[in-house]
Order: C-alpha cells, then sequence, then structure tokens
C-alpha cells in the first residue's frame, strides 16, 4: 500500500519536471526547424507521449489480458479528447483555430474509427497490420501537411537569412537530446504512476478491464495532460492540439497494430467498446469541431462539458 502510494507521488513528480523539458525543448526545436509547433506536438510529444499506453496495452495483450490492453486504449482516446483538453481549460482559455477541422481532427478521428472497428468482434492478426499500414501513411499526411504550411509561409529574405547563418545543427542536436531524456523521465514516471495505481486497484478488487480504462487510462494519460498544461502556461497552444491529436493517431493506429499482431483475441467486457463509448468520443470530437468552427477559444464551459462527458463514461463502464 505505501509503497504503490510512494510510486504514485515521485512519479508525479518527476512526470511534471519532465514534462516542462519536453514541452520547451520541442517548441524550440520547431522554431530552428521553420516547422509548425502542431506537428511536433503530433509527432514528437504526442507518439512520445503515448509510449505509457503503447507499453502497457501490448503488454497486457501478450499476456492474454486483452480486455486491460483494449481497455487502456480507449480509455486514453476518451481522456484525450474530453479529460485532458478540459482540465486544461480551466488553466486557461484554448484557441481552436478553423484549420483543426479540416485536417488534424479529420486524421485523428479516422485512427480511432478503425481501432473501434476492428476491435468489436476481436482482434485479428491481419488487422492488426492493417493498422499498422496506417501509421506511415498518417505520418506522411502530418509531415506532408507541415511541408505544404511551411513553403506557404517561407518568407524569401528570411530564408536566405537563414542559409546565412547555418543549419544551427548543435542547438537542434541539443534540443533533441533534451526532448529524447524528456521522454525518457515522462515515460518512466508514467510507469511507476501507472504500476501505483494498479496495485491499489488491485486491492480493491477492480476487474481488469475497468482498471485498464480508467485507473491506467488516467495514468498513461497523465504525460499528455501535462505536457499540455505546461504548454498552455508557457503560451504554447498549438503544442497541445498536436499532442492529444497525435496521441489518438498513435493509441488507434500504432497500438491497435500491437495488441492485433502480437495478443489477438476478443475481448469479455464489450462494455468498454461499445455503442455508448463510440457515441460519447463522437460528441467529444464534434464539441471540438464546433469550437474550431466558431474561432472561439474553448473556455471553462466547454471544458467543464468534456468533463461531464468523461466522468459519465467512467460511471458507465463501472457499473
Amino acid at each position: 500500500m505505501l509503497i504503490d502510494l510512494a510510486f504514485v507521488i515521485v512519479g508525479i513528480v518527476v512526470l511534471v519536471k519532465s514534462a516542462d523539458f519536453l514541452v520547451e525543448s520541442s517548441s524550440d526545436l520547431a522554431t530552428k526547424l521553420g516547422i509548425s509547433a502542431v506537428v511536433v506536438g503530433a509527432i514528437i510529444v504526442g507518439f512520445g507521449t503515448s509510449m505509457p499506453e503503447m507499453a502497457v496495452s501490448t503488454t497486457a495483450a501478450v499476456r492474454g489480458d486483452i480486455d486491460l490492453g483494449i481497455g487502456n486504449v480507449v480509455g486514453s482516446i476518451i481522456a484525450n479528447l474530453t479529460l485532458v483538453i478540459g482540465a486544461t481549460t480551466f488553466a486557461a482559455k484554448i484557441p481552436l483555430p478553423r484549420y483543426f477541422l479540416r485536417f488534424h481532427i479529420p486524421l485523428s478521428m479516422n485512427a480511432v474509427f478503425w481501432f473501434f472497428v476492428f476491435a468489436q468482434n476481436g482482434f485479428r492478426r491481419y488487422e492488426g497490420f492493417i493498422l499498422l499500414g496506417m501509421l506511415p501513411i498518417s505520418l506522411w499526411l502530418i509531415l506532408r501537411d507541415a511541408r505544404k504550411e511551411r513553403s506557404n509561409n517561407t518568407d524569401p529574405s528570411q530564408e536566405l537569412l537563414t542559409q546565412s547563418q547555418g543549419t544551427k545543427t548543435q542547438g537542434q542536436i541539443l534540443d533533441g537530446s533534451i526532448i529524447l531524456a524528456s521522454l525518457v523521465g515522462v515515460i518512466g514516471s508514467s510507469y511507476y504512476i501507472t504500476e501505483g495505481a494498479v496495485g491499489l486497484a488491485e486491492e480493491w478488487g477492480v476487474g481488469s478491464g475497468f482498471v485498464g480504462a480508467s485507473l491506467v487510462a488516467i495514468g498513461t494519460s497523465l504525460p499528455e495532460l501535462v505536457a499540455s498544461i505546461v504548454a498552455l502556461r508557457k503560451g504554447k497552444s498549438e503544442i497541445i492540439i498536436g499532442t492529444i491529436l497525435g496521441s489518438n493517431v498513435f493509441n488507434g493506429v500504432a497500438i491497435g497494430a500491437a495488441i492485433g499482431i502480437f495478443g489477438p483475441g476478443e475481448m469479455n467486457d464489450t462494455k468498454i467498446i461499445g455503442w455508448l463509448s463510440a457515441l460519447l468520443i463522437l460528441l467529444a470530437a464534434v464539441t471540438w469541431s464546433y469550437k474550431s468552427f466558431s474561432q472561439k477559444p474553448m473556455g471553462k464551459l466547454a471544458g467543464f462539458g468534456l468533463l461531464s462527458i468523461y466522468l459519465f463514461w467512467l460511471v458507465f463502464v463501472g457499473i
């Protein structure tokens, strides 16, 4: 009991500090490379902070506990769209430009859609390979969009200045090293937080599907939550959106692929991947899209609504 509690407390301290370095270095790297902070958030921060979900879900599926693996992914997806963004709004308002509506949100929801489709009747190995094939396509689309945005925003005089100053390779290497070290801290601390939470849950006699969807999902979503709050406080709101939506792309296609390839099977607790979960994810996505379309920042009212969706879902899967 005390060891599990210590894991959680120490893990949170390390997580917060690691997330601080991660956001700052990612933003600096984006500036030096001349690419959008959204892209860096999606690929580096979003994918990196999803590694805890990858480790937990893949290990669980290989061990034959596919309920824990799928429950963790579904819980993380819902937590990203509701808990993470909802809690972040209480720190400050989050701008959602209309641009996200036509590219990043559809790309994220596409990954979530196919994960749910394949999970309904149990993952088959060939379905895992299909999801795996979607991963490089998603990455290519994100990078292609970044190049398009960069070409549209390039200032010829600035380009000449950049060429005269060189590539600043040393600064980029330093930022990359800090990012990697920060990711190790984020992933390692999340592991201990999750282990502590699972240990406490076992003492309460809670089923693995619910544990995966609630405690483990929240624990493995802490990197996204803390990174988002830190980014917002530093005025890097674009990193928040990239982190959350990029994380969902990784959760849906990469982790879904790992479960399907290494631990295929059927889920016993089908309520977690049932119609209500899909409906609530859709409702959260509609809320995101509405705020993006209206071009008004997402404030506490919308954040409270998203948090209410998450709490309702937790109660539903826990009954």
